[in-house]
C-alpha cells in the first residue's frame, strides 16, 4: 500500500520532466505552477489523497504553488491558458500511453500467430503412415478408405462424357477404351472404361491403388463396377505422354524439349517408381514405359499405371502391338516373375529414348529384332546416338544419362536399384545446373492429352 501511495505521490515530477522534454523553451516556473494546479485540482485537495508529500508541499525539492504565486503576479491571470496547455499535456499522455498498449497488443498477436505457424508447418511435415499394401482386406479398406477416392454413379460419368461419345475417345489403352470427361464438381478427368472382360476382385484391387499417393504419380480420382463393366477416373494431365514431345509419328526427333526439361522429367518419373518400390511391400510396376509417363500443365512428370498388373486380363499381359515389347527385361521367363528390377530395366529403355529422341523400336532400325537398347550397347561413340537436336553443350549431360541408362538395361545382378537412380540423376541434374541458372524457356503449344494412358 505504501508503494502505491509513493508511486501515486510520484506523478507530479514525472509530469514535470515530461513538460521539460515537450517544451524546452518555455519558462520553466511557469510550467511548475501550471502542472502543480492540474495535479491538485485532480487530487480534490491533500485530504483525499491522505499523503504527507501533498500535506507539506512546501518542504519539497520541488518549488510549490505558493511560491509562485509570489515570485509571479501574472499567473493569476495566466490561469485560463494553464488550464488549455493542462488539457493539450494532458492529451499527449493518453495518447502516448494508447500507442504503447497497440504497439504492446501488437506485438503480442504477431507472437501467437508466429507460434501457430511453426505448430502448423510440423504437423503437415509430419509422414503419413505406411500402407502395408500385401495386407488389404475387407475391414482394412472400410477403415482406411481415402476420402477424396469415392465410387461414383453411371450417370454422372455418362454425363461427363456425353453418354460415352466416340468425340470424347483418347486412346485405347491396356485397360480399356479412355475418355475425356467432366465431372459435375468442374473436375477434368480421364475415364477407363472396360466392357464385358472384368476383372476379379475390382473394387479391392481399386482401393489398394487408391491409397498411393505422391506427387509423381497420376492421382487416382474414383471408379464403378456393375455387372457388365468397370471403370477407373484419373486425374487429366493436359500434356499428354512424354513420348509426343520427343519424337513423331515415324518415331523421330521433333526437338520440343532440351536437356533440362529431358533431366527434370526423368527424375520426376524416377522418384515416382521409387515411391512405388519403397512400399511395404514393394508395388512393382510391371508396365512401366513412355507412353505412362504423363506431364501436367507444368510439365511434372507423373507415372500413370502403377498396380496395372492386379487389373489386367490375360489377353492385356501380351504387351505392346510391337512384336516384342523393348520395354520388357528379357530376362523374364514369365511374366508373374516381374520384380523390381525387371521395372528397372523398363525404365532404362526410357532414359535411351529420353536421352536420343527416338522410339525404342522406330522404323529406321536395320534389322526388326534391334531396338534402342541394342543400339546404343553396340554405339562405338555415345554422342552419335544422342538426339541431334540437343545443342553442343548438352552433349556431357546427355552422355551421362546414357551411360546410367545402360546400367540399367545391364544384366539383373548389376543393375542399380530405382533409389540409386534417383541420387544418380540428381548428380547429374547438380552438375548441369549452373548452364541452366538463366533457363526460362517457353515450350510452345501441345496438343492436349493426345495419347494419354496408353
Amino acid at each position: 500500500m505504501f508503494t502505491m501511495r509513493l508511486l501515486w505521490g510520484l506523478r507530479l515530477p514525472l509530469l514535470i520532466i515530461l513538460i521539460h522534454l515537450l517544451f524546452p523553451n518555455r519558462p520553466t516556473y511557469k510550467f511548475h505552477a501550471e502542472a502543480l494546479i492540474t495535479f491538485k485540482g485532480s487530487l480534490g485537495g491533500p485530504q483525499q489523497l491522505g499523503c504527507s508529500i501533498v500535506k507539506y508541499p512546501c518542504q519539497m525539492q520541488w518549488p510549490c504553488l505558493d511560491c509562485y504565486k509570489l515570485k509571479d503576479p501574472e499567473t493569476q491571470d495566466r490561469k485560463p491558458g494553464g488550464r488549455r496547455s493542462s488539457a493539450i499535456i494532458g492529451s499527449v499522455i493518453a495518447a502516448i500511453v494508447v500507442v504503447v498498449i497497440l504497439v504492446t497488443v501488437y506485438i503480442c498477436l504477431m507472437r501467437v500467430k508466429k507460434s501457430l505457424r511453426q505448430t502448423s508447418e510440423v504437423a503437415s511435415s509430419m509422414p503419413s503412415p505406411t500402407v502395408e499394401m500385401g495386407r488389404v482386406n475387407t475391414q482394412h479398406v472400410t477403415a482406411f478408405s481415402p476420402q477424396n477416392t469415392r465410387q461414383l454413379t453411371i450417370l454422372e460419368l455418362e454425363q461427363a462424357t456425353q453418354n460415352f461419345s466416340r468425340n470424347n475417345i483418347i486412346v485405347e489403352g491396356g485397360f480399356g477404351v479412355v475418355y475425356k470427361g467432366l465431372l459435375q464438381d468442374g473436375s477434368i478427368v480421364a475415364i477407363k472404361r472396360r466392357l464385358f472382360a472384368l476383372t476379379k476382385d475390382f473394387v479391392l484391387n481399386v482401393k489398394q491403388i487408391a491409397h498411393i499417393h505422391h506427387i509423381h504419380l497420376v492421382k487416382l480420382i474414383g471408379y464403378y463396377e456393375d455387372s457388365h463393366q468397370q471403370l477407373l477416373v484419373y486425374e487429366y494431365l493436359p500434356n499428354g505422354n512424354v513420348g509426343s514431345h520427343l519424337y513423331d509419328s515415324e518415331g523421330l526427333p521433333v526437338g520440343r524439349l532440351n536437356l533440362w526439361r529431358r533431366l527434370s522429367i526423368a527424375l520426376g518419373a524416377s522418384k515416382g517408381v521409387e515411391h512405388l518400390h519403397s512400399l511395404v511391400p514393394p508395388l512393382v510396376h510391371t508396365n512401366f514405359r513412355t507412353s505412362n509417363v504423363l506431364l501436367d500443365e507444368n510439365f511434372t512428370a507423373k507415372v500413370s499405371d502403377y498396380g496395372f498388373c492386379k487389373l489386367q486380363t490375360q489377353v492385356d499381359q501380351a504387351g505392346s502391338s510391337s512384336n516384342v515389347d523393348c520395354f520388357l527385361d528379357p530376362e523374364l521367363s514369365f511374366p508373374q516373375n516381374f520384380s523390381e528390377k525387371s521395372d528397372v530395366y523398363s525404365f532404362g529403355v526410357f532414359l535411351l529414348e529420353l536421352i536420343c529422341g527416338c522410339d525404342a523400336h522406330n522404323k529406321n532400325m536395320l534389322h526388326p529384332d534391334e531396338n534402342i537398347a541394342f543400339q546404343v550397347k553396340n554405339s562405338v561413340d555415345l554422342d552419335r546416338v544422342v538426339d541431334m537436336t540437343l545443342g553442343y553443350k548438352e552433349k556431357h549431360g546427355a552422355r551421362r544419362i546414357l551411360m546410367l541408362a545402360l546400367q540399367c538395361v545391364d544384366a539383373t545382378c548389376r543393375r542399380p536399384s530405382m533409389a540409386q537412380i534417383v541420387l544418380e540423376l540428381e548428380r547429374i541434374q547438380r552438375e548441369i545446373a549452373p548452364m541452366y541458372s538463366q533457363f526460362n524457356d517457353e515450350i510452345g503449344a501441345v496438343t492436349l492429352g493426345s495419347e494419354l494412358f496408353q
